[in-house]
C-alpha cells in the first residue's frame, strides 16, 4: 500500500467510526443539566484556515506580544520565556537584538498580554506576534474562532527558549513557506473536523497532548496531495505537530462554553513557568493564580537531573481542560513512560480521575469502550483535593538548551479555593 492510500484509508476510518452525529453536530444537549457543559459538548471546532497574527487579532495588529499562562510583566518572566520573548520581537523586526527588545518590553513600550486574553493558546513559552502564522478554528453554530501558532518541532524550538540561528532560520521558513502552503491546501481541502480527528486519534492511541502521532497523520492525510515535498516531509517527521491542532480544538470548544453565571465548569488552566491560572465559565475573565511547581514524576533525557527543570509552563494544558492529555492517558498506556508514569497504571488514573468530571464525552471514546471525559469540575477538585494532571515537555530553566525531556504537572489548589469562593461569591 503506497503512504497515500494509507492516508486514505485512515480518513476513510475516521468517517466510518465517528459517523454522522459528530460530522452533523448533533449532539443531545438536553443530557447536560448545565448550559456550559451543554455548550461545551455541542462544540464542533473546524480547522478552517492559516493566518498571520495580526489579521485575526486587534492586539497584533497594533505591534502586541502575546505569552502563554496569566498575565505577568515582562521582568518577572521565566528565562525561557524571555529568551522567546526577545527572539520573536527581533523576527519581527520590532528591534536590532533580543536584548534591545527586552528593554523594550521592560519599559512598557510594547504592549504584552496573555495568549487566552486575546483569544488562542500557544504551547510553552507561547510567544506570538504579528507575522507568526496561526491555525484558525470555527464553530459554525456561534461563529466563534480561536488559534493556536504552529507547532515547529521538538528539541531546540523557540517555545522552549531555545534561541539559536537555526531556530530563526525555522520560524523564518515557517512565516514564508509553511504557513501559506497550509492556508491555501485547507481553503483548497475544506475544513477538517477536529472532533472527527481526535475520535479516532483516542481510538489510535493518542491521548492529544503528549501523544499526537495519530493527529498529525490525520491532518497530514486530510490535507492529501496539497503540499510541497518540504512541507509534507517537515509535517510528516514532527509528530507534535498535531499537538498544536488538539490545542486550537480544545480552546475553541471551551470558548464555546464560557460566560454562563454558576457554572464550575474549568475553561483555562495556563502556565507561565512563574505563576498557574485558570478561569471557570462562572467568573468571566477573571484569573486565579497560584505558584507554578516542577513536574513530578518526570522523564529526563540523558544527562539531565531535576534542578535543570523549568516550572509549569505553556498553554497547552487546555487539552486537559477539555477531557483529554492527562486525563484520557487510559488511551495511550506508551505515553504514561513518557512522561514518568508507569504504563499499567494508566486505565486506573482515567477512572479516578473521573471525581472530578463535570460529564462525559458524548461521542469520543477510550480505546477499552468507555467515555472519555468531557470537562473538569473545579468544585469537585476543590472539594475531593484531586487535581487534574498536565502532560507536559519539560524546558531547560535556561535559555538556549531547549527541551529536556516530559513530566505530570499539578496545577495549584489554591487556586482552585479561590475560584470557587468568586463563584459563591
Amino acid at each position: 500500500m503506497s503512504k497515500q492510500d494509507g492516508r486514505s484509508s485512515a480518513l476513510m476510518s475516521m468517517s466510518a467510526r465517528c459517523g454522522a452525529a459528530i460530522a452533523c453536530g448533533a449532539v443531545n444537549t438536553a443530557l447536560y443539566t448545565d448550559p456550559a457543559v451543554a455548550a461545551l459538548a455541542q462544540a464542533t471546532p473546524l480547522l478552517v484556515d492559516v493566518v498571520p497574527a495580526r489579521d485575526v487579532t486587534a492586539h497584533h495588529a497594533a505591534g502586541g506580544v502575546s505569552h502563554a499562562g496569566p498575565p505577568i510583566a515582562p521582568q518577572r518572566m521565566c528565562p525561557p520565556m524571555r529568551a522567546a520573548l526577545g527572539v520573536a520581537m527581533t523576527i519581527e523586526g520590532m528591534a536590532e537584538s533580543p536584548e534591545e527588545a527586552l528593554a523594550l518590553a521592560d519599559a512598557g513600550e510594547v504592549p504584552v498580554l496573555p495568549n487566552h486574553d486575546v483569544g488562542g493558546v500557544g504551547p510553552m513559552a507561547g510567544v506570538v506576534t504579528g507575522s507568526m502564522p496561526l491555525l484558525i478554528a470555527r464553530d459554525e453554530a456561534s461563529g466563534k474562532t480561536a488559534w493556536c501558532p504552529l507547532n515547529e518541532g521538538s528539541g531546540k524550538v523557540l517555545r522552549y527558549g531555545a534561541d539559536d540561528a537555526e531556530v530563526v532560520a525555522r520560524l523564518e521558513w515557517m512565516r514564508d513557506v509553511l504557513g501559506p502552503e497550509l492556508s491555501a491546501a485547507l481553503r483548497a481541502a475544506g475544513p477538517i473536523d477536529l472532533i472527527a480527528l481526535q475520535t479516532e486519534a483516542l481510538l489510535r492511541g493518542d491521548e492529544c497532548h503528549h501523544a499526537t502521532h495519530v493527529c498529525t497523520e490525520l491532518t497530514l492525510a486530510a490535507l492529501g496531495d496539497r503540499l510541497s515535498p518540504a512541507v509534507r516531509e517537515f509535517i510528516e517527521f514532527n509528530h507534535q505537530f498535531g499537538l498544536n491542532v488538539a490545542m486550537v480544538a480544545a480552546k475553541l470548544a471551551l470558548a464555546c462554553a464560557e460566560g454562563h453565571p454558576g457554572s464550575p465548569l474549568l475553561t483555562v488552566l495556563a502556565r507561565n513557568g512563574v505563576e498557574v491560572g485558570i478561569k471557570l465559565s462562572g467568573t468571566g475573565d477573571a484569573w486565579f493564580v497560584g505558584p507554578a511547581a516542577l513536574p513530578d514524576p518526570a522523564a529526563l533525557f540523558d544527562g539531565y537531573a531535576p534542578s535543570d527543570m523549568n516550572p509549569d509552563l505553556g498553554d497547552s494544558a487546555i487539552v486537559e481542560v477539555y477531557g483529554l492529555g492527562g486525563l484520557a492517558v487510559a488511551a495511550s498506556p506508551g505515553a504514561a513512560a513518557h512522561v514518568g508514569l508507569d504504563p499499567a497504571d494508566a486505565e486506573a488514573i482515567t477512572e479516578r480521575l473521573r471525581a472530578v468530571a463535570i460529564a462525559e464525552h458524548p461521542t469520543m471514546r477510550l480505546p477499552h469502550g468507555g467515555p472519555a471525559i468531557l470537562g473538569i469540575d473545579a468544585r469537585a477538585v476543590a472539594a475531593t483535593g484531586i487535581r487534574p494532571p498536565v502532560h507536559t515537555g519539560i524546558a531547560h530553566v535556561r535559555p538556549g538548551i531547549g527541551q529536556i525531556g516530559g513530566g505530570v504537572t499539578h496545577p495549584p489548589m489554591e487556586a482552585f479555593h479561590a475560584a470557587v469562593l468568586a463563584l459563591d461569591a
